[in-house]
């Protein structure tokens, strides 16, 4: 099920569906109207002319990670499948990480046509979908996104449907997680550091010790606001937003900067800091790519799940191993939308970029050339096996030339190729562990921030001038967390949470 191609009979399908939908329904109901919109075609013999009565359209898509020197060589190929499929072509444009958000809201704001951009829970998607940024997608998908809904479990669906309204679809992938660390294999083969009994963040701390004292040109610890999310909360909008409720705990909305662990992770932050753990200028420092890359970090924060480190050693030229700091996995409504591509209301071809979603969900050659590059130059296959996939003879991993590590963005990740140092049982595995996962009890909530837009701007403001300090250990928690947690108050952080939760207790009631 999980390598369906689109076969001619596809081809015919999509024809067909032509045929009976008339251009208009792509409207996203909240008034906003593409510039333009796909012909009716009228009825044709065969599929190839019905797709040569397509207008050709670019199809531009948005996501965040590192420009590849070979892109234009990718999107060549990319186009040879979308001109025969739907007479179009693709512009790929990756934002380096440091500069996406700012990216991301001048393109918003500006009101820049654009047509597909990555998005998830913790990039802003509820803020974007009370601005009304991107279009419903659900009555696009039932007209030209059949294969998505023939392949795609329901749980991505409803789990991620507000107000029955789908603004962003998600990667067809795991959908749980467990919060832990990639560590240099190299150092814990040296060190012979023993990964089984490291259960929680605090269990590090020895460890970083040792590689401080004996390692003057490794960084201990890549240090980043991200890894909040070792903490035991469920965030029902994003992290930016002060809302979550305690994983296995009741149904109460809190603060979690207001509670006791969060302070003493602060403070663990801040000792560390002070011990020479994390890197120079911490609070300002922020991107990790470069020393990461160079195999320059000891350890880093990552979400884990089966497999995460032969996905992560593809792009880097050192080995890491994973460790769990999350010992049970858990499928919150987070999870189900934390890689997810949205239709811009900007866009000029709304029912082309759905197209194009569709065919990254049953395409595996399209999907395979972005994420993984041009057969025989960014890769080849192991022979034998049309499914795994090496580096090309005398080519280092992560200087191919197309080495993006979007696999996870996009798409349906099942239809990926495996490397041939990944674990071959890699699907599989991936779906024992969704079915292993413990369900949240707010699984499939869906903030709908559009009472309280002004209240959260200005908190995002204020997490975003204090939130690296504290995460970093640069600011000390004692006086600075206390001050904090009062601007948030200030700007309505109490009208925000009690937002979540009557909602939250909307949606319990209704639940089926």
């Amino acid at each position: 099920m999980y390598s369906q191609l689109r076969t001619f009979k596809g081809y015919v399908f999509l024809a067909l569906i032509l045929l009976v939908c008339m251009t208009g329904c792509n409207g996203d109901k909240n008034g906003n109207e593409s510039a333009s919109k796909t012909p009716a075609i009228s009825n044709q013999p065969n599929a190839i002319s019905q797709v040569q009565k397509l207008d050709p359209r670019e199809v531009s898509i948005y996501y965040p990670g590192p420009p590849q020197r070979d892109v234009a060589i990718v999107e060549d190929e990319m186009n040879k499948i979308l001109k025969e499929k739907i007479n179009a072509t693709i512009k790929i444009n990756a934002v380096d990480w440091a500069n996406w958000t700012q990216k991301m809201n001048l393109m918003l704001s500006s009101n820049e046509p654009f047509d597909l951009v990555f998005t998830a829970a913790w990039d802003n998607l509820n803020g974007n979908v009370a601005k009304k940024a991107f279009i419903d997608l659900l009555p696009l998908m039932n007209v030209y996104g059949q294969d998505i809904k023939k392949n795609m479990d329901d749980i991505f669906i409803s789990g991620n449907t507000a107000n029955g309204k789908l603004y962003a679809l998600p990667t067809q992938k795991e959908y749980a997680s467990q919060q832990g660390m990639f560590l240099s294999k190299e150092m814990v083969d040296k060190y012979k550091i023993d990964i089984k009994s490291i259960k929680k963040l605090a269990d590090l701390e020895p460890i970083l010790q040792i590689i401080k004292d004996n390692e003057p040109d490794m960084i201990p610890m890549w240090a980043n606001r991200n890894w909040l999310n070792v903490l035991p909360y469920e965030y029902l909008g994003t992290l930016k937003i002060v809302g979550a409720l305690v994983k296995d705990g009741d149904l109460q909305v809190v603060n979690p900067f207001e509670r006791a662990d969060t302070k003493q992770f602060f403070e663990l932050m801040y000792n560390w800091n002070r011990k020479g753990f994390f890197q120079k200028d911490p609070g300002l420092n922020t991107d990790p790519s470069v020393p990461i890359k160079a195999g320059k970090v000891f350890a880093q924060w990552s979400q884990l799940k089966p497999g995460a480190d032969g996905e992560k050693n593809f792009v880097l030229n050192h080995k890491v191993v994973q460790v769990e700091l999350e010992q049970t996995p858990y499928t919150t409504t987070n999870d189900l939308n934390n890689s997810m591509l949205a239709i811009s209301r900007t866009s000029r071809d709304p029912e082309r970029a759905m197209m194009v979603m569709n065919l990254l969900h049953s395409d595996a050659k399209l999907l395979n050339l972005l994420v993984n590059g041009v057969e025989g130059k960014h890769y080849v296959k192991v022979d034998g096996n049309d499914h795994v996939i090496k580096l090309p003879d005398g080519a280092t991993a992560g200087e191919t030339g197309y080495s993006p590590g979007n696999n996870w963005m996009f798409g349906n990740q099942f239809l990926n190729y495996l490397w041939d140092n990944e674990d071959q049982q890699k699907w599989q595995k991936y779906d024992a562990f969704n079915k292993a996962a413990k369900s949240t009890k707010a699984l499939g909530f869906f903030f709908d921030s559009t009472n309280t837009r002004n209240e959260e701007a200005a908190i995002i403001s204020i997490w975003d001038s204090y939130m690296d300090g504290l995460t970093t250990g640069v600011l000390d928690p004692k006086q600075n967390l206390p001050e904090f947690i009062l601007k948030l108050k200030k700007v309505g952080s109490g009208k925000v949470i009690a937002e979540m939760q009557k909602q939250l207790d909307e949606f319990l009631k209704n639940k089926p």
